[in-house]
């Protein structure tokens, strides 16, 4: 797919956003682009925004409190059904009006002109002014889905002790950005024509039958321009980690390049790095690497990035950087998806890849885009499925599949796979993380929960089968039903905080036994569980915007497990759902992967002590005080499960296990129903 035509097609899928979520074109453009530039590896997440007068605008922003550092967002949408250019003077204006923003919200100008109640732009407002002491790194980006030149960007500029770096991304760094991950362009550095170098080199003979192996020493200039160009798509395939700019972890890399550039090869463990191949010259008998093919740092990454991150500032000579590299060429091509895997595991670093993140090549997500491709969705007329669900596993995937096809191809394309059916890695840890009741991870925005996900992953103890991947996409469809309710009432903001807080506590009424499996068989929620997320969504909604301590940051408080344990257990009547919920305790055991696996002895305990009437704890509560039995905490523990009864909530495990305890020992002590 050509540049034009992928500018077109993008322009297209983002306008189906439009229809499916109810939001406009400007906001269609900006989610579709900031999933590209999440993807890439240089940004964590984004809130959508609106902000426009004169000299002023904004349309996402993302404050990242681990590194001190705030993100700013600005688009140029361009609706023409054709590869357009975007002036420069168009560009400049926009990096000015954001860096306008910033300051005039940093001084406080804006507070009184912002309406609390749009609250995605009262946010930003409100941390810009508050964190003023605090942050000292801001990125602008000017994001369009039209052609600019990249010779217009600013430099780096430090204003009022204020770090401010400057980022365009336009549709041509996005299409080129589809070509990595898609695997279409292969990163092949030719260093005697590139950069009028070539790299000494010790080339290990005979080391393995399965790689070739050659160690030299890279210069970082030559190093942060080979990143500048290619960013995370230089990083191996397997691993997904964020290289934030400027990063706490960094700080050690950026103060050796700072103060003692000459010692940083002394310092710095170095890279290591994969290729397909490699050309040697020799002269005067010494071997000399000219060329390679299809190179993947794959360790070393933050070295990489910090190098470069830090090379965009004043007064930063790189030319007494040098960082030791090793390469393996992996002789066989079947032998890649095996053996570069373990090289990113067990290569020594001096910022360790864990293990969490491999992700989009591991079993369980090749297992969930297997089925995606094989699962037919359930008909609901009864008569032959039509439609699957998409798997999204490496980014790009989508619009590549469509790409190969025209004309009736393409139109079966799109009946089978349509795009609000699409789902990404990230899409799947929400779902899944909402499900397990850690709305808090979520709201920590999509790159850092899908961290935290693949963490929680057993893959290595279940294995991924119909039933779980058939649950899963009830899942999706529970969340994306949840959205579409939530989107309805206009409630101002925090959107996806709204949507994981709900479904974890639908899950968590229902003890996650919410009967999913009525879910795939309908692809639709029941009107109770409709009626039941509309209750849901005013006690939510009132719950997050009111913090436990005054003046909190909303989207704040939400990352925080003290607004989940605070939500989990108030009171709402569940009776709506209560034929929604599967009672089949020996047969319904919940196959998630991560947390704790509900067993069949489990759910059978959960079902006995649910079955105990409150006025049965109640009393047991008042004999064993009036008799001094059993600890305070147990006795207090009586009367809550006599509250929990009354109002016919589902225990958990835990609680069903104390439960049957308690009677048993205030039996065994002589009490009586």
């Amino acid at each position: 797919m050509e540049l034009t035509e992928f500018a077109i097609d993008f322009l297209e899928n983002a306008l189906i956003s439009v229809e499916e979520e109810k939001i406009s074109q400007e906001d269609a453009i900006t989610n579709d682009i900031l999933e590209y530039i999440i993807d890439s590896g240089e940004v964590v997440a984004h809130e959508l925004c609106h902000y426009k007068v004169r000299g002023l605008k904004i349309n996402a922003w993302n404050y990242d409190d681990d590194n001190e550092a705030i993100d700013l967002f600005i688009t140029i949408f361009k609706s023409d059904q054709r590869l357009t250019r975007v002036s420069d003077k168009d560009i400049t204006d926009a990096f000015n009006k954001v860096e306008n923003f910033f300051f005039s919200a940093r001084d406080g100008k804006l507070s009184a002109k912002v309406d609390e109640s749009d609250t995605a732009i009262f946010d930003v407002v409100q941390i810009i002014e508050q964190t003023k002491d605090i942050v000292k790194n801001v990125r602008i980006f000017v994001i369009t889905n039209g052609q600019s030149s990249a010779d217009i960007i600013p430099e780096t500029i430090e204003e009022n002790g204020i770090c401010i770096d400057f980022q365009l991304w336009d549709i041509e760094r996005v299409y080129q950005q589809y070509l990595i991950r898609s695997g279409k362009q292969k990163i092949e550095i030719d260093f005697i024509n590139d950069f009028n170098h070539k790299l000494k080199c010790l080339h290990m003979d005979e080391v393995s039958d399965k790689v070739d192996a050659y160690l030299a020493i890279i210069p970082g200039k030559i190093l942060a321009k080979i990143y500048d160009t290619y960013r995370q798509g230089l990083l191996e395939k397997n691993v997904r980690t964020f290289l934030q700019f400027k990063a706490k972890v960094n700080k050690g890399i950026r103060d050796t390049i700072r103060k003692e550039p000459d010692m940083f090869f002394a310092y710095n463990n170095g890279i290591s790095t994969t290729a397909e191949k490699v050309e040697v010259e020799f002269e005067d008998n010494v071997p000399y690497i000219t060329r390679i093919e299809n190179w993947q740092v794959v360790n070393g990454g933050q070295t990489t990035a910090s190098i470069f991150s830090t090379s965009t500032e004043k007064d930063i000579d790189l030319s007494k950087v040098f960082v030791q590299m090793k390469i393996s060429v992996v002789k066989k091509q079947d032998d890649i998806d095996s053996i570069i895997p373990n090289i990113s595991r067990f290569a020594n670093t001096q910022t360790i890849i864990k293990d969490s993140d491999f992700s989009s090549n591991s079993e369980y997500h090749n297992a969930i885009q297997d089925f995606s491709r094989s699962e037919w969705s359930p008909s609901l007329t009864g008569g032959k499925a039509t439609n699957k669900w998409f798997y999204e596993r490496a980014r790009g995937q989508y619009l590549d599949e469509k790409s190969k096809r025209t004309g009736k191809e393409l139109k079966i394309f799109d009946k089978e796979y349509p795009k609000k059916q699409k789902f990404t890695k990230t899409d799947l840890a929400k779902y899944e993380m909402s499900w397990w009741q850690r709305p808090f991870d979520v709201g920590k925005g999509a790159e850092n929960n899908f961290k935290i996900f693949t963490k929680e992953l057993v893959s290595d103890k279940n294995e991924v089968s119909k039933k779980y991947y058939q649950r899963l996409i009830a899942k999706a469809i529970l969340f994306k039903e949840i959205d579409r309710l939530v989107t309805k009432r206009n409630l101002g903001g925090y959107k996806a905080n709204m949507v994981s807080y709900i479904l974890s506590w639908l899950s968590y009424k229902s003890n996650k036994k919410l009967n999913l499996d009525n879910i795939w068989d309908k692809q639709d929620i029941s009107e109770s569980v409709n009626n039941q997320i509309e209750q849901m969504i005013d006690i939510v909604w009132k719950h997050i915007c009111t913090p436990s301590k005054s003046g909190m940051n909303i989207g704040e408080w939400c990352k925080k497990q003290e607004c989940w344990l605070t939500l989990k257990d108030k009171f709402i009547d569940t009776s709506l759902i209560q034929d929604e919920i599967r009672n089949d305790a020996d047969t319904y055991v919940e196959t998630d992967l991560i947390g704790q696996e509900l067993s069949p002895q489990d759910a059978r305990i959960i079902d006995e002590a649910g079955k105990i009437k409150g006025e049965v704890w109640f009393s047991l509560s008042k004999w064993a005080k009036e008799n001094n039995r059993f600890t305070p905490f147990d006795r207090k523990l009586a009367y809550n499960l006599g509250v929990l009864a009354n109002r016919k909530t589902v225990l958990s495990s835990k609680q069903a296990k104390s439960a049957l305890r308690i009677l048993k020992q205030a039996k065994d002590e002589g009490f009586s129903e």
